[in-house]
């Protein structure tokens, strides 16, 4: 093999292995996030690994009489959320007495389980008074009061794509 031939053979390797390297760092899935974004302001203001079978509380105040509401998802295999379970601390408007699902009473709370609702994302406009925390799998992950009242925010799963995109 000439020279000539040579050069071609180790110009094409390395376009490939540069190829590789720019697929791998910035286009070869991942993994996946919940993301929350920020719709009016176009920001991430939350991201952080998920999988399926991790569960999510999401912890707001209802109504006038300011009575807590927690709402229980788990991901499902493919990237939407399951709503298992409610829990408030009592009955009134915007209260979905009306389910048919597993009911009882528990440490002051309305239970209303086995409810089986999946969203494929959530769409929030947020309240520094009545929207408080979000928890993955125990751990509080998110305090929506640190954003602005009336904050237009989307929760989503989102598939991570690059080694060198820093989300594991």
């Amino acid at each position: 093999m000439n020279g000539k031939k040579r050069g071609i053979w180790a110009l094409a390797l390395a376009i490939v292995l540069l190829g590789a390297f720019v697929w791998w760092g910035f286009f070869a899935p991942v993994g996946k996030a919940f993301q929350l974004y920020d719709r009016q302001r176009k920001t991430v203001v939350f991201s952080a690994p998920i999988h399926a079978g991790d569960k999510l509380r999401l912890e707001i105040e209802h109504s006038f009489e300011h009575i807590p509401w927690y709402e229980f998802y788990t991901v499902r295999e493919d990237d939407q959320f399951n709503l298992d379970a409610i829990a408030v601390a009592g009955y009134g408007a915007g209260i979905p007495a009306e389910m048919d699902v597993p009911t009882h009473v528990e440490g002051g709370l309305v239970w209303m389980e086995e409810i089986n609702s999946v969203f494929p994302e959530f769409s929030w406009i947020t309240s520094a008074t009545y929207m408080k925390g979000l928890e993955i799998n125990g751990e509080e992950v998110f305090d929506f009061r640190s954003l602005p009242d009336a904050s237009r925010i989307r929760g989503k799963i989102i598939t991570v794509r690059g080694y060198l995109s820093g989300v594991r």
